[in-house]
């Protein structure tokens, strides 16, 4: 099986827009896609930029471009068939998924998942599923056929925004989740960026520890320095939810995070 990076990557980010052209390190001269491209690289040949059709993506393929990826362009709206049409250009039979929001990819992580998946039969291998990698390593490897398989049977646009959201959540597909070792469990950790606090502190990582780094270096550096839980602590995960009682839960989560208990009952006494 042909194994591909497919990134999907967008100006028009609602929290954050045209985050994936932002200096990372700020002053270095090089984008947040730039280095997600340059960590992704390191794992495998085939690294390929899906992006829209909108023209002011025009920008993201040139930058793509200038750090050698591939670039197919398609729908803003339907990500999952942005995917598709990825891997029928380029022939991809298997696909890693990575977004643009994850500057600390680790190539190692992501061998790891190609790695499970190469070594089983499974339709869908991740490690985000049952979490104990930080927030940021997110990485999916999925095959052709399982995303040809979620075309035909998924049409809401919002779960096809999130491309895997319907096999991961449909037991008829086959998956395994890759779970760091020895019990070991950092999920407390967030490294994505999706707001000005992420990129803070997403600067304050790369300046500290430089370019070349992995992910362990960044556990190591939290012990070392606690206080960076506390920079994006507060920051909401956006989620896709199976049904109005999950979306529920996760609102009274919001609230309670945002200190507005009243609120927060009244939707626990309304479930």
């Amino acid at each position: 099986m042909k194994t591909g990076i497919v990134i999907q990557a967008r100006r028009s980010s609602k929290r954050l827009k045209d985050k994936i052209l932002m200096e990372l390190p700020s002053g270095s001269g090089i984008s947040m896609l730039g280095r997600i491209i340059m960590r992704a690289k390191k794992a495998c040949d085939i690294v390929i930029l899906a992006t829209s059709d909108n023209q002011d993506d025009d920008l993201t393929e040139q930058e793509a471009l200038k750090y050698s990826a591939e670039v197919y362009r398609g729908s803003l709206d339907d990500v999952l068939m942005r995917y598709i049409k990825a891997c029928e250009k380029f022939g991809i039979d298997r696909v890693v998924r990575i977004t643009a929001d994850c500057p600390c990819i680790d190539d190692e992580v992501i061998k790891e998942c190609i790695k499970v998946h190469e070594n089983s039969s499974v339709d869908y291998v991740s490690n985000i599923e049952k979490r104990t990698f930080p927030h940021g390593l997110d990485t999916e490897v999925i095959t052709f056929e399982a995303l040809k398989r979620i075309d035909r049977e998924e049409k809401d646009i919002k779960v096809r925004e999130h491309v895997t959201w319907h096999a991961r959540k449909n037991d008829s597909y086959t998956k395994i989740d890759v779970l760091e070792k020895n019990g070991l469990n950092y999920s407390d950790i967030r490294i994505t960026v999706d707001t000005y606090e992420d990129y803070a502190l997403m600067n304050l990582i790369y300046f500290m520890l430089g370019n070349d780094f992995n992910y362990k270096d960044i556990v190591n550096l939290y012990d070392k320095n606690p206080w960076l839980k506390v920079l994006n602590n507060n920051i909401y995960q956006k989620y896709v939810f199976k049904n109005r009682a999950e979306e529920l839960e996760e609102a009274a989560k919001l609230l309670e995070l945002n200190s507005m208990y009243n609120a927060k009952k009244i939707i626990e006494d309304n479930k």
